[in-house]
């Protein structure tokens, strides 16, 4: 008897911690559930064919979004298949690269509004270690990237402005490097057009500017080209090609793109039209010279297109 009370004391010491980890799981659980159901991000899990196993309640703000039939249904039933495959890419991506994937994913809202989400998707495994689902935690930059969008967009033209230029030049710079690419500068900007808002007026002057971007997004869309409007009337470009002569080319297309446009101007001549001078300057891979050189000398290259009568591309 005696050696009964210890054990019947450990029973009940035993029984009283249970309880509060039981109490505390209980917390905890009521705790997460909690920041499922009022943190303001979208929080899913899918198993490995596509099948939608969880959801928090944030997901009421999507297009479409049904409690009742959301969790166990598939992602192509559940969202249009362009958002579906995009969605549906990046979950494989996490499963079988066996790592937390970071994307941009687009899904639409209920008032129809496509909205962007800074998505990390990551493989949930079992006791034994096999990868049996994704968890997705995603999170609304809509309004992060349209205020970036706007900080380094030129709102008249829809370019590009400087600052962006100035964030660019050096990593373009770099993946020229990197690539064994040409990379080339190309400055512009408009003859005499001072004298075409004197006498057209700033209306029509902000017309020739948005003919002008119209102009380099005809010739330089390819990936990887950049357009700018600098300022005023001056423009930019950069971009990579195979040879001097390819830079020279789509240069000379941006000129007789706009001087096709046949806009006229009877204070530029002896065109009598709108017409535009280029600077161009080539970037070798492995050049040391920093982005004020490099400028200095596009500077320098439309200086002599100027010189030279204007409506001309000069090195």
């Amino acid at each position: 008897m005696p050696d009964e009370a210890p054990s019947l004391q450990a029973l009940l010491d035993e029984n009283r911690q249970l309880r509060q980890e039981l109490s505390q799981l209980r917390d905890a659980d009521r705790m997460f559930h909690a920041l499922l159901d009022n943190a303001p991000i979208l929080i899913s899990t899918k198993d490995l064919e596509g099948r939608v196993t969880m959801a928090n309640r944030h997901f009421d703000i999507l297009d479409g979004y049904d409690p009742a039939s959301f969790v166990g249904a598939n992602v192509f039933d559940l969202f249009p298949r362009e958002i579906a495959e995009q969605l549906w890419f990046n979950d494989r991506k996490a499963a079988l690269e066996q790592r937390a994937v970071h994307e941009e994913e687009s899904v639409y809202h209920r008032d129809k509004s496509l909205h962007t989400y800074m998505t990390v998707k990551f493989p949930l495994r079992d006791a034994e270690g096999a990868i049996y689902a994704t968890c997705a935690v995603s999170t609304d930059i809509t309004e992060a990237k349209t205020a970036h969008y706007d900080s380094v967009t030129d709102e008249l033209t829809g370019l590009k402005n400087r600052r962006y230029f100035n964030i660019r030049f050096t990593e373009e710079q770099k993946r020229a490097h990197r690539d064994q690419r040409l990379l080339s500068l190309l400055l512009l900007d408009v003859d005499r057009f001072k004298e075409y808002n004197d006498h057209y007026g700033h209306p029509q002057g902000d017309a020739v500017l948005k003919a002008v971007a119209a102009a380099m997004h005809a010739t330089l869309n390819r990936p990887g080209d950049l357009c700018f409007r600098i300022g005023g009337d001056e423009f930019a470009c950069l971009f990579s090609s195979s040879a001097e002569e390819e830079s020279e080319a789509l240069a000379e297309a941006i000129r007789s793109d706009l001087e096709a446009r046949l806009i006229p101007h009877n204070w530029n001549p002896p065109f009598g039209h709108v017409t535009l001078s280029l600077g161009l300057v080539f970037i070798v891979p492995d050049s040391e010279l920093g982005q004020g050189e490099i400028y200095e000398m596009g500077d320098q290259a439309l200086y002599r297109a100027k010189h030279r009568g204007r409506n001309t591309v000069s090195r």
